[in-house]
């Protein structure tokens, strides 16, 4: 029922336009907020963030859009890092670890969807971020600028001189209740932090929850939910029909994949050409489509797939009169970006640096021990369940080829040669002759056209083979049954080549992860190991009224913030801080 209300929503999004005097126009009723766990960065530190897909008139969750981007853009204007987001219930979160090669600088991060590709980049949403490498020169200007931190002689190149994020100036919310049991705490010591609300609307609301330490380190602050819904977000009015400007489809229902064949002699039909998308792993998917007059073609993928490996290859008995290429991501012109003015650190901040730089350096080192865990992603059963039989090569007398397999264990199966290639059949008991078209043959999801890389692959390898019997379509394409390999690593490889077929790799979103949280139960067992995190806790998904908030100090001393950013249902933004202190109880 769900999917039917995302479709008619699409459909009423495209075809709900406005008719005045032949123009034909659309609404773009979306925006994207980000809330990330800190503006300033120093290399080997982790740039963490969640992303909220809203609709720019009142700010409730925006069901249109299915996946996010995020671009952390420098100062030339180019894309240093990109990442693809996969939305559930309008929020999606991710990170990125700075590498040493990133030079110091400021930085935008920024997030948008493709159905925002159709406003301004100075719409997209945008995050001021400054970056210090202590590793790493900086030239500009023909002057080499060296992050030294052990030469006192050194300015520490940087492009923000605002104050501090906080000012310790804590935001509240009437609806929302920031429950400590004091304000200054011990090194490794738990912090019993509750957040509730009484208020129902709020409940049930989308919320990330950062506690990081500040320090003296200028820094840009970040806007906040309050103030993003209060800003300016206007509703664009698209005219679809204006030829000078390509539309940009919203990915409602998943990722976009799209390309074009075109013809070799230029006198082969381009109309209703069926074009192969294979996704192989452990969860697969394979779509067909087919081409519009000119040759174009697109895919929806409706379910979300991990896996960047991609097949694209045209169905086609004469598929070598043809050329296929892919359709690159959208360009996006950065010139609208603008940063702020080159300034530089003062040395007075040299030792901040230097402490946040070693501790980035020491937990990075001990990163084994307390490692995030990828969180279990819920397999896609293969489409064309439950109606296979199946044959698990185990249960019975394995032989090492194709073909005696297929003579001793799989029987509905047969093989025939045509032209000198080998094609696998499925036996119909309820047709004779058999019909001449070929089954529909994947390996872990991969697409063969011929089976010829079958013959000589070890069935050792193959853990089950499903069949399914009788006339099998996908999508407006049928084939003569469906026979389907899985293999126990996932290791077969095609040596297909050919113009009308793809092989290649796409930004694909990234598995959910579960963020290491510290818990000292059992202090003798971890008081060897060094807790330098100057982020203390991370919570994406952040449900009110919960019992699971709390979260225990590290090693470093200092002020922290304590920041809740979010939207409830309806789109009331709410944003909370409150700040504590740790302090090192030796030192007393």
């Amino acid at each position: 029922m769900d999917k039917l209300k995302n479709i008619i929503a699409l459909v009423a999004l495209i075809f709900s336009a406005q008719l005045t005097n032949a123009q034909q126009t659309v609404t773009l009723d979306e925006t994207v907020f980000i809330h990330a766990n800190a503006s300033t960065f120093v290399s080997g530190e982790t740039i963490l963030f969640k992303i909220y897909c809203l609709k720019s008139s009142d700010k409730s969750p925006s069901i249109i859009s299915k996946i996010a981007y995020v671009e952390l853009v420098d100062e030339n204007k180019k894309s240093v890092f990109k990442t693809k987001i996969a939305l559930r219930n309008s929020t999606g979160e991710g990170d990125y670890f700075i590498p040493t090669t990133i030079k110091t600088g400021n930085y935008k991060l920024i997030s948008y969807t493709t159905w925002m590709l159709n406003k301004k980049v100075t719409d997209y949403f945008q995050i001021d971020i400054t970056i210090i490498n202590p590793f790493k020169s900086d030239i500009k200007n023909g002057t080499e600028n060296k992050l030294n931190l052990s030469d006192s002689s050194n300015q520490l190149a940087n492009k923000t001189e605002t104050a501090p994020a906080s000012g310790n100036i804590a935001e509240s919310n009437p609806d929302i209740k920031v429950i400590l049991p004091k304000k200054t705490f011990s090194n490794r010591e738990l912090v019993d932090l509750r957040i509730e609300s009484a208020n129902s609307s709020f409940q049930d609301g989308n919320y990330s929850l950062s506690v990081k330490r500040i320090d003296n380190i200028s820094t840009k602050r970040q806007i906040s939910a309050n103030e993003f819904a209060a800003s300016s977000r206007e509703v664009a009015i698209l005219d679809i029909q204006n030829t000078d400007n390509k539309l940009h489809l919203p990915e409602a229902r998943g990722q976009i994949i799209s390309g074009k064949i075109t013809s070799k002699t230029g006198t082969d039909d381009l109309k209703n050409r069926f074009i192969g998308l294979s996704l192989p792993g452990k969860s697969f998917a394979f779509e067909i489509s087919q081409t519009d007059a000119q040759g174009n073609f697109i895919f929806y993928l409706k379910d979300t797939f991990y896996t960047s490996s991609i097949t694209v290859q045209l169905i086609d008995e004469k598929a070598n009169n043809y050329t296929l290429i892919l359709n690159e991501d959208p360009e996006i012109n950065y010139e609208g970006l603008s940063f702020p003015a080159f300034a530089n650190l003062s040395y007075t901040l040299k030792e901040s640096i230097l402490d946040r730089s070693v501790s980035a350096q020491i937990e990075n080192a001990y990163f084994h021990k307390k490692m995030d865990n990828i969180s279990k992603t819920p397999a896609v059963e293969p489409f064309y369940n439950p109606l296979a039989k199946q044959y698990v090569l185990d249960d019975y007398t394995r032989f090492k080829t194709l073909k005696e397999t297929s003579t001793e264990v799989v029987i509905d199966i047969f093989i025939r040669q045509k032209d000198g290639k080998n094609y696998l059949h499925v036996n119909d008991p309820n047709v004779f002759p058999q019909l001449p078209e070929p089954a529909l043959v994947l390996v872990d999801g991969l697409y063969l056209e011929n089976q010829d890389d079958l013959m000589n692959y070890p069935m050792k390898n193959v853990y089950k083979v499903d069949i399914i019997i009788g006339r099998y379509y996908v999508g407006a394409k049928p084939f003569n049954g469906l026979i389907s390999f899985t293999t126990f690593d996932k290791d077969f490889t095609s040596t297909l080549t050919g113009s009308s077929l793809v092989k290649s790799n796409i930004l694909s979103p990234k598995p959910k992860k579960i963020y290491n949280k510290i818990e000292y139960i059992n202090p003798n067992e971890e008081s060897r190991i060094p807790d330098y995190r100057n982020q203390l806790y991370w919570v994406p998904e952040l449900k009110l009224n919960s019992n699971n908030t709390s979260f225990y100090t590290s090693d470093i001393s200092g002020n922290f913030e304590i920041r809740l950013e979010g939207f409830t249902k309806n789109g009331t933004p709410v944003s909370v801080s409150e700040f504590i202190e740790v302090k090192d109880a030796s030192a007393n």
